[in-house]
């Protein structure tokens, strides 16, 4: 059941980048992590920027009126999309933080982070479907 609905919100996250939605994340690793599921969006790193948390949430709304904020599951990552998601609203743009929500929801036990979640979908597939052929790595790990 997670599987699947992990799968859902990687859907509607990938509907969301159809539409030029940008996506900010924490860093690199999290970018990578992304891809590997099949995400190929406009993604704008937070961590390691030379920008300030203002100036990223001034980028993202250069070009879109709407901005995904996909931080990890910590302390740091709820600080900083609280952070921005203020930044954001305060620019007259719509944070959308319900991705991060509902991937918290079904993960929060098991992982903390992005760059986690090729491991975890995978491992969640095997739990799921010992014995068919992986639907995961046929449509998302291209990498692998």
């Amino acid at each position: 059941m997670s599987f699947r609905r992990l799968l859902s919100i990687m859907e509607e996250l990938q509907n969301y980048v159809e539409q030029g939605i940008p996506i900010l994340i924490e860093g690199k690793k999290d970018e990578e992590a992304l891809k590997k599921l099949g995400i190929n969006g406009n993604f704008i790193k937070v961590s390691g920027s030379p920008f300030k948390l203002f100036e990223i949430a001034e980028l993202a709304t250069s070009s879109s009126s709407k901005v995904i904020i996909l931080t990890d599951f910590d302390k740091k990552g709820a600080e900083l999309a609280k952070r921005l998601s203020e930044d954001i609203q305060s620019l007259g743009s719509h944070p959308i933080l319900e991705i991060r929500r509902k991937i918290m929801g079904i993960t929060r036990r098991y992982i903390k982070d992005i760059e986690s979640l090729p491991k975890h979908l995978e491992q969640l597939e095997l739990e799921e479907r010992p014995h068919d052929d992986s639907y995961y790595h046929q449509n998302f790990c291209l990498g692998y």
